[in-house]
């Protein structure tokens, strides 16, 4: 029996594509790995990784409610792009290129690969579209090519039911229709998103866990933090701003959801105003206190009914893409993946870091932070259209200098 994705867009799914019709919603993730293969046999691995997930084998279209579905497309090649380069290569610029170049949901595929050749090592890059995948998906994705590239068999998934159909939500049914539904035009603009990335020594990683936990609060909480006051030193515009900080919320575990390539997050913004009486673990404690609850199905009920009360029910594509205008103005997004949660030694290849995700928002000043833990080393990058110079270093050296400080409290802060 052929595993075919064949759908109508969940609440969150419709939204990403909608928010890419207005600016790219594209994101990458980087895999350094020592050791190299050759590029057919990568080749292969990426065609065996294919078969596994069925969303890498659909495109996006409209049906006759006028409503962007799941289709699944036979014989679907997902591009290859092979770099040979020196051992310094800076892998980051094959990032900036792919941001740079849409993806066309209406032909698919979703996905696009460049591996990175260097003397002895290579840098696996994922390119994907936000409709159909989030970044724990470009990492289960690594695992998968790896897997498959060393000689182990990929067992087949199910196609992935969106999760509003998880959460036995019902079905879009346009109530009101339009006589034309309009006809959606990708944006062809030019952008340069630029990418810088910064690999934690094992050391500061784990000083870094320690202290969280001392202090009550997360290492996501303390980057939150550390992002924070970096960004208002060093963009000093921003001092006096009331800052609002998106996170991604992955739903996999509130959801039990299996490893499928597909797109299983909400996200949560808290509110920061310049609040200098504040220490930098009482920051990083209002970041965590922030995103209380989110890991649940109650939470992911209510945040799909928000969008599913702005996309759902009708085919009006414009009346959704202004109400979508005013969605996502925030200044700084963190998106956590958290750790590896894999072996990371492949046969004659090992996965030593993992990269991003490396998200484009496409409003423009926002600074987007990926991290990602690796063989117990924090990995941060920044993407943006207009980075703020030397915001990563800056970043480690807060994080640095505060878990140096004498440990004041243990007790959880309370904020009103």
């Amino acid at each position: 029996m052929k595993k075919q994705q064949n759908r109508t867009l969940g609440a969150f799914e419709k939204t990403f594509w909608l928010l890419d019709q207005i600016d790219s919603k594209d994101f990458c993730l980087a895999a350094d790995i020592s050791g190299t293969q050759p590029v057919e046999k990568w080749r292969n691995a990426i065609d065996l990784a294919q078969q596994r997930h069925p969303n890498l084998s659909v495109k996006v279209v409209l049906d006759k409610l006028g409503r962007p579905a799941l289709q699944h497309v036979d014989n679907l090649h997902i591009p290859l792009r092979v770099v040979h380069a020196e051992q310094n290569y800076r892998w980051e610029q094959e990032v900036e290129k792919e941001l740079s170049v849409r993806f066309n949901t209406q032909e698919g595929p979703l996905l696009r690969v460049v591996l990175v050749q260097k003397t002895d090592s290579t840098v696996l890059i994922l390119a994907a579209n936000h409709t159909i995948s989030d970044g724990t998906s470009l990492s289960y994705l690594t695992r998968d090519i790896l897997l498959a590239i060393t000689g182990n068999e990929l067992a087949l998934l199910e196609p992935q039911v969106s999760n509003d159909e998880t959460l036995d939500l019902p079905e879009d049914l346009p109530a009101q229709t339009v006589d034309q539904v309009l006809e959606l035009k990708m944006k062809t603009d030019i952008v340069n998103p630029l990418v810088s990335s910064h690999r934690f020594s094992e050391i500061v990683t784990h000083n870094l866990l320690e202290r969280a936990r001392q202090e009550n609060t997360s290492v996501h909480g303390a980057i939150c933090a550390a992002v924070l006051m970096a960004s208002r030193k060093l963009r000093p515009e921003w001092d006096e701003t009331r800052m609002e900080l998106v996170s991604p919320v992955c739903t996999r575990g509130a959801l039990n959801l299996d490893d499928n390539f597909g797109l299983n997050i909400t996200t949560q913004s808290v509110f920061f105003e310049n609040q200098r009486y504040l220490s930098f673990w009482d920051l990083a404690r209002l970041a965590k206190a922030g995103l209380a609850g989110t890991s649940s199905a109650e939470y992911t009920t209510g945040y799909l009914s928000f969008f599913r009360d702005l996309v759902f029910g009708h085919n009006d594509v414009q009346q959704m893409l202004d109400a979508l205008k005013q969605a996502f103005n925030h200044h700084i997004m963190v998106t956590n993946l958290v750790r590896v949660r894999y072996k990371t030694d492949f046969g004659p290849l090992k996965l030593q870091a993992l990269y991003g995700p490396m998200v484009r928002s496409g409003k423009g000043m926002e600074q987007t932070i990926g991290a990602l833990t690796t063989n117990g080393s924090l990995c941060l990058t920044n993407t943006s259209d207009t980075p703020i110079p030397g915001l990563l270093l800056e970043i480690e050296q807060i994080l640095e200098k505060a878990c140096e400080e004498n440990v004041v409290t243990k007790t959880a802060c309370s904020f009103r």
